[in-house]
Formats: structure tokens, C-alpha cells, sequence
């Protein structure tokens, strides 16, 4: 049988265009799971991984440079399935996922729908409290806001990650920060205290595998959230309530599949859901050896059906992955 040939692409490092500058560790972090996921997918025996570096090679004599888009139409053609790396913020996991579909090619992600749903702050909110799932109440600036002293974060509604994340001590000073910048497309949600985690999962038909339970290591200066790396398997489930919360997940999100990075935050009264990332998130790059097999094979398994969902970690160790220092500047 002829190998899958997997078209593995990340949007930024291929020169794809963004309107938000991105901080070093965010690029770090793109490249860092690039080369975790060429690396576990050249390890598999029936798949032929090829990139646009590959695919799109000049050759002597050849026409002029194509733009990026053609670029991309054509090395999705060469392929059977593609697997996109990609900010969800802006679109353009959404776009790119569209256009592969489109392309009549396999989607090695989430279907577009849900990655609409997960990049918009407030409609994962409201999916997930449908489903039952415990979430952090997320508003727009005009909304009636809950009375109460505390602190809040002030977010892009569309963002990634920490960009562009803010910490402020109350309410008004959040508030009023958006009105003197002038600042467009931001939401509010209060600061939950407590341990910032993640979960790393396999998902098909609104089922989910958790691989790895991580503790996330973020940082505050000049009241900007910076996260600077995670430690996979870091983090014990002795009565199965993150198991539970994957579950859950999945179920209120049922068109997610293959990787999917969940943000939590574990206070006092158990886990809420703070975010749910339908891409490669940083726990990937030390997954495979954290549970001792290839998660891209896992998620390759996924296209037998749903019967090919793998089976939980027989072992799991903690290990670190590093995404920034945090220098000067960053």
C-alpha cells in the first residue's frame, strides 16, 4: 500500500501574513513544534512527510516566484492529507482548514466549524457552558459587568495564546485602558486565582483521550501575560476530574478532532476552562516522550474511525518544554 503523503505547513514560518506583530517566543514556540511534528511524522512507516520547502523547490529555468496562495493550493494538491499549523486568531486556522477541505484533501485538524467556535473567546465560552463545562465568565467592554472588587484580564476576543493579554486590578482600570487606547475587538474576564494548566488531548466524534495533564509557567511584567514554557505530565489527576472535564470538552465541542490543547485554570472549587486551542500547542513538543509513543501516529490512527481512538498513556513522565527565558524585551 502507498504511503499517506502528509503535507505538514506552518502558516508563519512559510511567510504566510499576519496583522499583529509576534513576540520572539511566539515564533520560537511555532518552530520548536514544526520540527516536533516533522520529526514524529518521518518516524511513522506509512506516511511520506513533505513541506512547502519540498514541495514548492525552484527549479532552473522556472517561471517567476507564485504568490504564497498558489503556493499553498498547489502543494495541497500534491498531497493526500495536510496537516496546518496555524494561529486560529484573524481566521486563518479557519481559512486554511476551508481551503484544504476545499482542495478535496484530508484535513489532519479540526473541522472548520469548531475552529471558528475555539477562536472566538465568547463563543467557546458560551459552547462549553451549554455543554455543562465549567468556563471563566468572558464579556464585551459594553456588557453589564458582575459588581465586585478583583482583578481582571483584558484580551483580544480572537486572540492566541498570551498576545496581547493584560492583567489589571479592577474593573475601571481595565475599562478604562480599553477606552484611551482605543482598543477594538477586546474582551473581559476576572481573574481567576489559581494554578494555570493544560491538558493535551486526542479528540474524534465528540470523544476525547487525554495524553497529558500540564502545568503551564506564565509570567506578569508590566501587567502583560508572557508564558514561558510547560511541563508535560506535570500535573497528578488522583480522583480523574481533568479525565472528566476531556470528556466534557469534547462532547460540548463534538467537531474537534485529532490534537486539541485545552487552557485551564485550577482553583479552590476544582478546574474551569480558560481556553480551547484546536492546533499544536507548546505540551506537544515533549508529549512523545512524556508517554513513550508518537502522537502524530495517533492522530493518523483517527482516520480508520472513531474504534481507532488510542488507548490511555501506559506510562507517563514529566517533562519540560521551554519556550522563553523571558528577556529583556520580550
Amino acid at each position: 500500500m502507498a504511503p499517506l503523503k502528509v503535507f505538514a505547513f506552518d502558516y508563519v514560518m512559510e511567510g504566510g501574513a499576519v496583522t499583529r506583530a509576534l513576540p520572539r517566543s511566539f515564533t520560537q514556540q511555532g518552530a520548536m513544534l514544526f520540527d516536533a511534528l516533522l520529526a514524529d511524522l518521518a518516524a511513522l512507516p506509512n506516511v511520506e512527510v513533505c513541506t512547502m520547502a519540498t514541495l514548492c523547490a525552484p527549479e532552473a529555468g522556472a517561471a517567476p516566484a507564485q504568490s504564497f496562495t498558489e503556493r499553498f493550493a498547489n502543494c495541497v494538491q500534491a498531497a493526500d492529507a495536510v496537516w496546518p499549523l496555524a494561529p486560529e486568531s484573524e481566521g486563518l486556522l479557519e481559512g486554511l482548514s476551508r481551503d484544504i477541505l476545499r482542495g478535496k484533501r484530508i484535513l489532519l485538524g479540526s473541522a472548520p466549524g469548531a475552529v471558528r467556535v475555539a477562536a472566538s473567546k465568547l463563543k467557546v465560552a458560551r459552547a462549553l457552558a451549554e455543554g455543562g463545562v465549567a468556563t471563566v465568565p468572558t464579556y464585551r467592554p459594553h456588557a453589564a459587568l458582575p459588581d465586585g472588587d478583583g482583578a481582571w484580564v483584558v484580551k483580544p476576543e480572537d486572540g492566541s495564546g498570551c498576545l496581547d493579554t493584560r492583567l489589571f486590578g479592577d474593573r475601571a482600570s481595565a475599562l478604562a485602558w480599553i477606552r484611551t487606547s482605543a482598543a477594538q475587538g477586546y474582551v473581559l474576564q476576572p481573574f481567576v486565582a489559581g494554578k494555570l494548566c493544560s491538558l493535551s488531548l486526542i479528540c474524534c466524534d465528540g470523544a476525547a483521550r487525554l495524553l497529558a495533564r500540564n502545568h503551564e509557567r506564565v509570567a506578569v511584567r508590566d501587567n502583560r501575560f508572557h508564558f514561558l514554557g510547560s511541563t508535560v505530565n506535570g500535573l497528578a489527576d488522583a480522583d480523574g476530574a481533568l479525565e472528566r472535564l476531556a470528556q466534557q470538552v469534547a462532547a460540548a465541542l463534538p467537531t474537534l478532532w485529532g490534537y486539541v490543547g485545552v487552557d485551564i485554570i485550577l482553583g479552590e472549587r476544582g478546574a474551569v476552562v480558560l481556553d480551547v486551542n484546536p492546533r499544536l500547542t507548546a505540551a506537544y513538543a515533549g508529549l512523545h516522550t512524556s508517554i513513550g509513543c508518537n502522537p502524530a501516529g495517533l492522530v493518523i490512527d483517527l482516520l480508520k474511525g472513531p474504534a481507532a481512538m488510542p488507548a490511555p498513556p501506559a506510562g507517563r513522565r514529566a517533562v519540560s518544554v521551554d519556550v522563553d527565558s523571558f528577556p529583556a524585551g520580550a
